[in-house]
Formats: structure tokens, sequence, C-alpha cells
């Protein structure tokens, strides 16, 4: 490499650092915005009245929420699995009331909740069954508003463009209820 080339590289980086500056606090700033967007409801906290949080505010309210999380010890698969499907319950519950969903998609999310409930407490041995078909609808529906709102935003962009047709469900993840 001679000099000039050299020379063309330093400045090459020089102008360059300060862009991959901004990308990087751009994507903290967005990372922040987005904890702090799930982090709130977690709390009880209201997102209008702490529209503005500083970076150091969300990051301490995660750390709290964390470490007051119970920590888990090992008490068998069933037991855990247990503990976990009505924790998963319970959290979705909480956060169920500060969605944007339809009033008519809130109200049987939270009978699926109530029902699992009733179902987690008596006998959790074969929820995964006693649910499954409860569950199958439920991911057909989500599946067809996710499609549905995706067809809606390409159209949006693009009048030309045709709306995505739903794609079809593998039976086979239809009937396997994932606690992820």
């Amino acid at each position: 490499m001679n000099v000039a080339q050299r020379k063309e590289a330093h400045e090459l980086r020089k102008t360059l650092k300060p862009l991959m500056e901004k990308r990087r606090r751009a994507r903290i700033n967005e990372s922040l915005n987005h904890l702090k967007t799930l982090i709130l409801p977690l709390v009880g906290k209201d997102a209008s009245r702490y529209s503005k949080l500083e970076k150091a505010d969300i990051l301490e309210m995660t750390v709290r929420f964390l470490r007051d999380l119970p920590s888990t010890s090992f008490k068998g698969q069933t037991g855990s699995y247990k503990e976990g499907y009505k924790a998963c319950l319970q959290r979705i519950s909480a956060i169920l009331p500060q969605s944007n969903l339809e009033t008519e998609t809130r109200q049987r999310v939270n009978e699926f909740i109530q029902h699992s409930m009733v179902s987690a407490t008596s006998s959790c041995q074969n929820c995964c069954a006693q649910n499954s078909r409860m569950i199958s609808q439920m991911h057909q529906r989500l599946v067809s508003l996710r499609n549905s709102n995706s067809a809606t935003e390409n159209h949006s962009i693009s009048t030309a463009s045709a709306p995505s047709q739903p794609q079809p469900v593998p039976q086979a993840a239809v009937d396997m209820w994932r606690p992820w």
C-alpha cells in the first residue's frame, strides 16, 4: 500500500466513524425504548405517565423486576411445567387489559386463561390434550390476523401488489402446544 492509499483509507475511516457511532447510538436508543414498552406494563406502571424516562431509570426498573422474579428450583418436570404455565397465564392476564386487542378477542383470550387456570390447578398432567383444540383455534386465528395485518400493510404500501393469502398451517404445528 502506498502513502496515498493509506491516507485515503485513513480519511475514509475518519468519515465513517461518526456514522457508525450514530447508528450504534440509534440502536441502543431503539432497544431502550422497546425495553421501556415491555417493562412498564410488567411493573404496573402507566406508559402515558412515564413517557420521558431516562435510560438509567429504564435499566434500573428492568434490573429490579428481574431481581424480584422468584428463582425457580428444580421440582420435577411436571411441577415446573405447571408452575411455568400458571405464571405465563397470570402474566398474560395482567398485560391483557393494556393490549390493543379488540374487546371480543380480549374476552376470548381471558376466557381461555380462566379455563386454563382451572385446568392447571386441578390436573395439569393432560393440559396439552385438554386444551389442544382451543389452542389450535387460537393459533389459527392469530395466524389469520397476522396475515391480514401484513396484507393490509402490503396493500397500503403498494396498491399494485396483491394481498398475501393466509399460509396453510401444518397439522403437526397446530396440534402441538409449545410454552414459548
